[in-house]
């Protein structure tokens, strides 16, 4: 689909901008901290699934909007979380690191997940494949060739890259915006939603709760457990931001369901914008309390 294409083309570039603003020593030192590793992953990939069925058990939802509602859960964040991160200079490194690592456990996770929402939902759970070829193949195109891309040209031409780090940041962002915005509206002969305002308003509460609550909690459980400030905020930003990409890939093309794909549609009107404002709130008010401890 032409709009597919497109967002994967904005993603690559949104990691090429974030690699070069990265130096090779960063990512070593994300890898030599597993306390913040293992947990942002154990956030992502257990804590937001299981909070999120006893959410939408709550509901009056759709069986096929509950089904959607767990399938995004399923897809820990992608290249916007580590945009989110970049924007609001928290730990870009253990954000990329923590995408690079999840992109491989959803291969096993997704799978498993989604049959068990269908059987528990439906009474008949069928057995999904994530095609791994083209999992893996979005994962060096999208996230690490453009990051190693753009740490190179830092290497080479430091000054130049630098003046356009703070312009490419606003292109992102507005680039991003108008491909999911085409996404929303845009027909489903070409890749578009069809999706209803009525499903939109049935959707929302639920969507923006989980939302809300995945960062927040989860921020928390980071600052209880960890003393990098930086860290918990990116783990916040990593849980709360969840793949709306793979969802739709999961929901409508190999699924085929387009009703179990809207809850992912819905999700991404805000939900960028709500995990850059808590992003951006939660670094603030930490160099504010260090600075009343100090």
């Amino acid at each position: 689909m032409i709009v597919d294409f497109l967002i994967s083309f904005v993603l690559g570039m949104i990691m090429f901008t974030i690699g070069s603003s990265l130096k090779p020593g960063e990512f070593r030192a994300a890898a030599r901290r597993p306390n913040a590793v293992i947990l942002g992953l154990s956030l992502q990939m257990l804590f937001l699934p299981l909070m999120t069925f006893a959410l939408v058990n709550l509901t009056p939802l759709s069986a096929e909007f509950k089904i959607g509602l767990m399938i995004l859960s399923f897809c820990p964040g992608g290249t916007t979380a580590n945009l989110v991160s970049y924007l609001v200079k928290a730990d870009v490194p253990l954000s990329i690191y923590l995408t690079s690592l999840n992109s491989f456990l959803i291969l096993v996770t997704v799978p498993s997940f989604t049959y068990l929402a269908l059987n528990y939902y439906t009474g008949a759970g069928d057995v999904i494949h994530l095609p791994v070829g083209i999992t893996l193949t979005k994962v060096v195109f999208i996230i690490l060739l453009p990051v190693l891309a753009g740490m190179w040209v830092r290497k080479q031409i430091p000054h130049l890259v630098i003046k356009l780090q703070r312009p490419l940041k606003y292109v992102s962002i507005v680039l991003l915006a108008a491909i999911f915005t085409i996404k929303f509206f845009a027909p489903s002969s070409q890749g578009g939603s069809g999706i209803v305002w009525g499903e939109v308003e049935e959707i929302l509460p639920i969507a923006l709760t989980m939302h809300i609550l995945s960062m927040v909690l989860s921020y928390y459980l980071a600052k209880g457990m960890l003393s990098n400030h930086k860290a918990c905020v990116t783990i916040g930003i990593e849980v709360g931001l969840q793949n709306t990409t793979l969802a739709l890939l999961i929901t409508s093309t190999i699924l085929g369901s387009e009703e179990m794909a809207k809850p992912a549609l819905v999700y991404a009107l805000f939900s960028f914008f709500t995990t850059f404002t808590f992003g951006y709130m939660t670094k603030r008010f930490g160099k504010i309390h260090r600075l009343e401890q100090a």
